[in-house]
Parts: structure tokens; sequence; C-alpha cells
């Protein structure tokens, strides 16, 4: 079934895959590995997409999921900038075009820096100092 070029069953898949790699983050952090299985997924189901569904279809659902995932993106790096203001953390770019190809490893990147601000998760990795340096 087709709603204004957005294939619902499609994007019912694109979205168990992004809710999937999403509480990947949240639920366990030793999974993590498990992201680039979820990353292929993604892409393999947008190439399936393009294959079976008129290119119209595929390319709007992809963009659907590209902007969802572009505004949730948008709204962490504004947010992480007045968090961490006067910390020394470079400011990452707010809007990027390319995010309507790179959306499924963008995504689940800033699930995890929500899951670690919020103090759910431990910090790790680089991000690590950033963050005991904004709490302190």
């Amino acid at each position: 079934m087709t709603i204004w070029y957005v294939d619902i069953m499609w994007a019912f898949m694109l979205f168990g895959i992004t809710v999937f790699c999403g509480s990947l983050v949240v639920v366990n952090r030793a999974m993590r590995s498990m992201r680039a299985m979820c990353l292929a997924t993604c892409y393999a189901v947008g190439l399936w997409m393009a294959i079976t569904l008129t290119w119209k279809v595929a390319l709007v659902t992809w963009c659907v999921f590209a902007a969802f995932g572009g505004l949730v993106v948008f709204a962490y790096e504004l947010w992480a900038r007045h968090r961490y203001a006067g910390t020394g953390r470079r400011p990452r770019p707010l809007i990027l075009l390319q995010g309507f190809v790179l959306w499924p490893s963008m995504l689940p990147e800033a699930i995890e820096g929500m899951v670690v601000d919020a103090g759910i998760l431990p910090p790790h990795g680089d991000g690590a100092e950033e963050s005991k340096r904004a709490q302190a």
C-alpha cells in the first residue's frame, strides 16, 4: 500500500531496522559491533526497494526516513552545542546533505549521544572526556 509515494510495508521494514539498531545502543553496549549489520541491512533494503518499487516510491520512502533521521541529528546537535558550550567541543555541522545517504549511520550515533548525555549510559571513547568536562 502506497500513501503519498511512501510504501507502507517498506517503511515498516526500515523503521524496524532503525529501532533495532537504536535499541542495540541502549540495551546492551556490548552489541555495538552489530551496528554494522544494521547499517548493511538498511542499505540492502534500500537497494531492494530500488529494484522492486518504482523509482519515485523508493526514493520518497527512503527520503522520509532520511528527513526524520536528519531532524533527530539536527535536534541533538543543537542541544549538544548548548550543553557543551565552552568545553572545547568542536561543533559539528547542523545540516548534512549527505545525510540522505548516511542516515542509517547518523541516527544511531545521535541516539547514543542522547542516551549518554542523559546519564543512562556511561561515556566511552572520544566523547568520554568531553562529557566528563561538561558534567564538572
